[in-house]
């Protein structure tokens, strides 16, 4: 494995080294020299650039073949892998390790059933905006972080991406854990008013803030202590949202 590495990073080096030779004159060949350092930074920051690209493109493709349906259904699949864990490390409880971690190991699960939720949220946004164009109308008319985007003439000549890319790259900015303006920003892509009730999981993103900033205390200094039991109601709280969410989605 190390040898193949090695081969790697020789032939990426080659290949930097002829493209910063091909934009120097003979007297500038220099490898101390600040036009090679200096290319030689540009070639390193146009590779990360190629790779970024490249990385968003693949994004793009995976939420054009799957549609929000299919992300609900990954996301489901997910969440059940994350309880069935769970479970499993909450299974012990006769043990002095269990005893002494279960609080943590609850925390850490509950955390990330808050995770999977927002990820659900934002590929789901951001699926909508591929599927029709009146969604993207409306992202690009009504949600902040799209409509107020500012691009250059140089930036739009040094990309390849449609509008809806672009679009989808501010919808990015977008900070998923705010369930109220989640709401809120579904309902100006979508064009009408959903029946959801949030009152629950915003809770839960409250508390998942709490164990990931706070390492389990409120913003009083008061510890929160949580339990398996809240743990997979937890679970059952975010399962009827996302399913209430994706059945209007569904009804579109």
């Amino acid at each position: 494995m190390s040898s193949i590495k090695d081969h790697l990073f020789e032939v990426q080096s080659e290949r930097a080294e002829q493209w910063i030779r091909e934009r120097l004159s003979d007297d500038q060949l220099d490898e101390g020299s600040e036009e090679w350092q200096q290319l030689a930074s540009d070639y390193s920051n146009y590779q990360d650039y190629l790779l970024e690209e490249a990385e968003w493109k693949a994004e793009l493709e995976w939420l054009k073949e799957n549609g929000s349906s299919n992300i609900h259904k990954f996301f489901l699949d997910e969440l059940n892998a994350l309880k069935v864990m769970a479970e499993s490390n909450l299974g012990h409880s006769t043990k002095m390790a269990f005893m002494l971690h279960s609080n943590i190991i609850v925390k850490m699960s509950y955390a990330y059933a808050v995770t999977l939720l927002e990820s659900f949220l934002g590929d789901t946004l951001k699926a909508l905006i591929t599927e029709r164009e009146e969604f993207l109308h409306n992202a690009i008319r009504n949600v902040e972080e799209v409509s107020k985007a500012k691009y250059s003439l140089a930036d739009l000549a040094e990309t390849d991406l449609s509008i809806c890319d672009l679009a989808l790259k501010h919808a990015n900015e977008i900070l998923f854990h705010n369930i109220p303006k989640v709401k809120k920003i579904y309902e100006q892509v979508i064009g009408v008013k959903l029946q959801l009730d949030i009152s629950k999981i915003s809770r839960i993103t409250a508390l998942r803030h709490d164990i990931v900033h706070r390492n389990g205390y409120s913003k009083y200094n008061e510890p929160i202590n949580l339990n398996a039991q809240d743990f997979y109601q937890a679970i059952e709280n975010i399962k009827e949202f996302t399913s209430s969410l994706q059945k209007q989605i569904n009804a579109l």
